[in-house]
């Protein structure tokens, strides 16, 4: 299980960072950096709000699926809904995990690789 106060921290980091930078009023010398943090952030900020508002919208399923006033068509997809939901956030948390850990210093770094060619005799 993901903490869900380090996803919320995330989702205030990048609003924070997005606000920084578009205010105009950044430091040059930092732009770069917050850029790319702004940017790594962004490829999970939408996972990451997902996953804060799963109960809510499992909440929302739930009323709708045990609301008998519905029609059965109307129960049958929030069902649906509700299977595709939890198996999203299954995943969800899966890349959450992943995005938590710690990261490497030379992950950023260049690297030159050389392959040879070899002979083989036979």
């Amino acid at each position: 299980m993901v903490p869900i106060d380090k996803v919320k921290d995330i989702i205030t980091k990048h609003d924070s960072l997005e606000k920084e930078l578009s205010s105009g009023n950044i430091d040059p010398k930092l732009f770069a950096k917050k850029s790319k943090e702004y940017s790594n952030l962004g490829e999970i900020i939408s996972i990451a709000k997902e996953y804060v508002n799963f109960d809510k919208e499992k909440k929302d399923l739930l009323n709708m699926a045990q609301d008998k006033s519905n029609d059965q068509e109307i129960i049958d997809l929030a069902e649906k809904d509700l299977i595709e939901l939890i198996k999203r956030k299954e995943k969800n948390e899966t890349d959450l995990k992943i995005f938590l850990l710690p990261k490497d210093e030379d992950d950023n770094k260049n690297a030159i690789v050389e392959i040879r060619g070899l002979t083989l005799l036979c």
